[in-house]
């Protein structure tokens, strides 16, 4: 029996290692779009006060002029967006070790969020790559996705070993600027595929018939609801202000789209104690104004979902 436990040991052992070496040894190539994280969390550590600081996904980093922020409020600010597969916990616990008396925090993460507990998926685990320490801000809730996720993380890496491929020139580290706005997109058209529920369509053709679109939910996740307001707690105590404002959404069914987004809003003023900023219908815009998917906005959307925001945030910002 001793020697089965001895070998069955071993052989987990083994396994386990295997995985993790697959995962954790090979080099990433530092021109790798989440590399950026490296370079975010600098900008955390050193860039003083005051500041502002938004954190949400991707929708932040193709879709926020920081620097007309910077002009218009005269303070300085970090765009922490990233990727969106990373959760809406891990986008508020990254915060934490950096975040100082007198910050201004602005939650903006995609509307998809607001449906789940708040957990990421095998991003969580390709962020520590490349920067292990991070493992040390996971919460709770993100140790279970990132353990189920070192099988599908195993095969993405060894496709890779076998298969390198390059960085799409609009997804790379050197295109994020001094603010952590990625601006390697700006100027360029729009691709030929433009990932939108069209192109889910032509690609997996029965979710046509099942008639699915763009997922937006009218209520928040009760978990989640939850770590926002513990979100919420743990700024107030430490003298950091705390809002939620909204991201851009590609323009369809206005009638339904305002109905949900009415509703989500008004589930949010009622049960999260993080005070909102703008109007969601605000923050609508046609396909136009996107660059690659219905998240990313283009130079153009960008400038004019930045000036909407200005605008929403005069009430929060000192008076220049």
């Amino acid at each position: 029996m001793k020697r089965f436990i001895f070998k069955a040991v071993l052989f987990t052992l083994l396994v386990l290692g295997t995985l993790l070496g697959v995962i954790y040894l090979p080099q990433v190539d530092s021109e790798k779009y989440i590399w950026a994280l490296v370079d975010k969390h600098r900008l955390l550590a050193t860039v003083p006060q005051p500041r502002i600081i938004f954190a949400g996904d991707s929708n932040l980093a193709f879709g926020l002029n920081s620097r007309l922020i910077k002009k218009a409020a005269g303070i300085n600010v970090i765009n922490m967006g990233l990727h969106g597969g990373l959760g809406l916990i891990y986008a508020m616990d990254e915060l934490k070790p950096y975040l100082q008396s007198g910050d201004t925090v602005i939650l903006i993460p995609d509307y998809t969020h607001y449906a789940g507990p708040g957990i990421g998926d095998n991003t969580l685990i390709e962020i520590s790559i490349v920067m292990p320490r991070i493992l040390c801000t996971y919460s709770k809730q993100n140790i279970r996705p990132f353990i189920s996720n070192i099988p599908f993380t195993f095969q993405r890496r060894f496709r890779g070993l076998l298969f390198p491929s390059k960085e799409d020139r609009t997804h790379r580290r050197s295109n994020f600027n001094e603010f952590g706005d990625n601006e390697g997109h700006i100027g360029l058209p729009q691709p030929a595929v433009f990932k939108d529920v069209e192109y889910l369509y032509k690609v997996m053709p029965q979710l046509a018939s099942m008639k699915i679109e763009r997922f937006l939910p009218d209520r928040l996740n009760d978990d989640l609801v939850a770590r926002l307001n513990e979100f919420h707690d743990y700024c107030r105590a430490r003298g950091v202000s705390i809002y939620i404002s909204f991201p851009p959404l590609m323009e369809g069914d206005r009638d339904k789209q305002e109905k949900v987004l009415r509703s989500l809003e008004a589930d949010l003023k009622r049960r999260v104690a993080i005070p909102l900023i703008g109007d969601p219908l605000n923050y609508i815009y046609p396909r136009d104004y996107f660059f690659d998917n219905e998240f990313h906005l283009n130079g153009t959307g960008r400038d004019i979902r930045t000036n909407r925001l200005i605008q929403d945030m005069k009430a929060i910002l000192p008076q220049k």
